[in-house]
């Protein structure tokens, strides 16, 4: 679409627009951007594949004299909520120009998107961002947009250094597609913004089968961070250690470190192990030594996963957790206390 103008100031040279394909400007933005504040910093590789994995994205865009200045990136998706189908507002990623931080700008742009969202996301609907807790700037933003339910999500790290395949996991052939959603459905039925029918990636999925049926599955999507700092001595000794280290330093690079973010965990009560035989198969076939879960702390799964234990030696090397945040249109009282008292699913479809 022809980016649309939501607002201008000629007096300034200042506009906001709005637009569904990102421009070179907004790909470079993205791309020199350092994400975090208090804890792990790092640049996120690849953001042109990473856009193009988004659903229907919006890009609204303040510039001055044609320069951009700041940008927030959203995607439009539909989520399930007490057998509903709703839809929601994803906000994916904002950024600021390095010599324009501070002056406001993401405050003002945010007004206009704030309320293009409100406008067209429908009755009941949502907006959403995943929010980490380490990051003033995100959190900050988050608290002039308004949020009405919070959940808490740990980033739970799952790493093998010398990750080893198993025979018995494989892709997902077609007619095993149907089955696993079902199974989905039933493992997640007390979790609330279910989407399995559309995050469901076949050709990202793995399963384990065994007498023909499938016991545990998993899709599996590449992240590239280059990591600029990490706290503390452990993220010293990763940083300016790690690389002088002759071998060692081909096990980790953090400069362009690979991370396997894992979704639609398919886990039934008893096969723990047989997932984790899923997830170190999926590590080697993406060169990765790192997996990142992404559950409500309120989850059953995830304690069970955690109960499971053997998530590596490198599990505790990244520590943080995110803070899923939701502000709702035109939702009723029991909608909202069930947001507020179950699980939230992190969907698989999300782009981080």
């Amino acid at each position: 679409m022809t980016p649309e103008t939501l607002w201008a100031d000629p007096d300034t040279g200042r506009m906001i627009t709005h637009s569904d394909r990102p421009s070179e400007q907004t790909i470079a933005l993205l791309e020199g951007t350092v994400w975090g504040s208090r804890a792990t910093r790092y640049r996120i590789l690849g953001i042109a594949d990473k856009l193009a994995r988004l659903r229907d994205p919006s890009y609204f865009i303040l510039s001055e004299q044609d320069r951009e200045l700041c940008v927030f990136v959203l995607d439009f998706c539909h989520k399930r909520l007490m057998e509903q189908n709703c839809g929601a507002w994803h906000f994916v990623m904002t950024a600021t120009v390095p010599n324009r931080q501070n002056e406001g700008l993401a405050g003002l742009l945010i007004e206009h998107v704030r309320a293009h969202c409100v406008a067209t996301v429908g009755k009941p609907g949502f907006g959403y961002a995943y929010v980490e807790s380490s990051t003033e700037f995100s959190l900050k933003l988050s608290e002039q947009i308004g949020y009405t339910v919070e959940a808490a999500i740990p980033l739970t790290l799952f790493s093998r250094l010398n990750p080893r395949p198993d025979p018995a996991v494989a892709g997902l052939c077609p007619e095993n597609v149907n089955p696993v959603l079902r199974g989905l459905e039933t493992l997640y039925a007390d979790h609330e913004l279910t989407d399995f029918g559309t995050a469901l990636r076949p050709d990202e999925y793995l399963a384990l089968h065994q007498n023909g049926r499938i016991v545990a599955g998993a899709q599996a999507e590449l992240l590239r961070w280059s990591v600029q700092a990490m706290p503390g001595v452990a993220g010293k000794l990763l940083l300016d250690v790690l690389p002088h280290l002759p071998g060692v330093n081909r096990l980790l690079d953090l400069r362009d470190l690979r991370i396997v973010r894992f979704g639609n965990l398919l886990v039934p009560e008893g096969s723990e192990d047989a997932l984790f035989r899923v997830l170190e198969t999926a590590l080697l076939q993406h060169r990765a030594r790192i997996g990142l879960i992404m559950l409500d702390q309120r989850s059953e799964l995830l304690q069970r996963i955690l109960d499971h234990g053997r998530l590596g030696l490198l599990s505790g090397a990244l520590k943080g957790s995110a803070k899923l945040q939701i502000d709702v249109v035109g939702m009723n009282a029991p909608m909202l206390a069930h947001l507020a008292n179950h699980p939230l699913l992190v969907s698989a479809g999300d782009v981080f």
